[in-house]
């Protein structure tokens, strides 16, 4: 059996490897190796997305020997080509789906994958339905890219097939929900939840903001996701929380872990349920709608009171939406309703 591969070369395609070399002048290089047989390696040169692709196909050429292309030859591919295309936090999230598929379909022979192959792996992911449907949706993707590949002419035996229902999100964070949370935060953690709210951004895009992100009195934000650009008045609360941040953040960014590290939505979202714990032990006669309070919930929460205040046209601006469709799956909250002041027998006594 072989040795296992270090951590920091857990996610490089196989029989790849980073080698760093110090020229003369000083100046770091770093090669990228790729195993062909026993301990014969072959340089694959300098560029690492080239490097990358060069591997995968290297890794389907031995692969093709075997009578039959399995799933996991072309899954892998898809990792080592297509995933490192894609924004960080997008291809880690790849990487996270790719693993249960890779674990259930790893040896199967790609065209002999059928539909009751895909209900028996989607039967086995039931108790993550969620989860489960993003991997029907990738399994569809790699498969597509299993056609183009010239593996298969088949379509995937998914299409038309049914994925778990679920419900949509509702929960909407109540004002004394968000207080119990707020009291137990740290200022790092206040001014995150106070600019949740007060921006209507999702954490991925809090955590990226930039001193430069600051200029001409508005704050200037690219949605990851989407590239959506925003420009946001700097006025009121906003204004104190970032010219706080401005004082006291260190380096570029406006949050750091307490290490010094740049912070990213999976940190915020672990700090922030340290302190969610706090709040529920102190006020365990809300632990209900205590646990069910996400970070991200807070986005909607944002966009439901801008809609109430304002209109869904001032909330779909703010949270950076192409259309009012989508903004309405973040409103939480049904608009207030005045009734008929005077009912008919009312109105007959008069």
């Amino acid at each position: 059996m072989g040795r296992p591969r270090k951590i920091t070369n857990k996610h490089l395609p196989d029989n790849l490897r980073p080698k760093t070399v110090i020229r003369k002048s000083g100046k770091t290089v770093i090669y990228w190796l790729y195993r062909t047989h026993g301990k014969t390696e072959i340089s694959l040169g300098t560029d690492r997305n080239q490097a990358f692709i060069k591997a995968a196909q290297l890794n389907i050429e031995r692969e093709s020997k075997k009578d039959y292309i399995t799933f996991g030859l072309v899954a892998k591919r898809y990792r080592d080509e297509i995933i490192p295309q894609k924004k960080n936090s997008t291809a880690q999230n790849d990487l996270v789906k790719l693993k249960p598929l890779l674990l259930f379909f790893s040896d199967a022979p790609l065209e002999q994958i059928t539909a009751q192959h895909i209900r028996e792996y989607m039967n086995w992911r039931k108790e993550t339905p969620s989860a489960a449907n993003n991997e029907f949706s990738m399994f569809g993707h790699i498969w597509q890219h299993a056609r183009e590949w010239g593996y298969t002419n088949l379509p995937s035996p998914n299409t038309n097939m049914k994925r778990f229902p679920i419900r949509k999100r509702e929960i909407y964070v109540e004002d004394h929900i968000f207080q119990m949370v707020y009291e137990f935060a740290d200022q790092d953690m206040k001014d995150l939840m106070d600019l949740a709210y007060l921006t209507g951004q999702r954490p991925v895009d809090l955590a990226n903001l930039e001193r430069e992100h600051i200029f001409d009195g508005y704050l200037h934000i690219v949605q990851q996701k989407t590239n959506a650009k925003l420009r946001i008045e700097i006025v009121g609360q906003l204004a104190e929380i970032l010219h706080r941040r401005l004082e006291t953040a260190i380096g570029i960014y406006l949050f750091t872990t307490k290490k010094g590290e740049k912070m990213t939505a999976r940190k915020l979202g672990k700090r922030f349920i340290v302190y969610r714990e706090h709040a529920i032990k102190a006020y365990p006669e809300h632990k209900k709608e205590l646990t069910a309070f996400q970070f991200r919930d807070l986005r909607a929460k944002s966009g439901t009171d801008i809609a109430m205040t304002s209109g869904e046209e001032m909330a779909r601006q703010q949270l950076g939406h192409t259309n009012i469709q989508m903004t309405k799956t973040y409103i939480r909250k049904a608009p207030i309703i005045t009734p008929i002041q005077d009912s008919i027998s009312t109105k007959q006594k008069g």
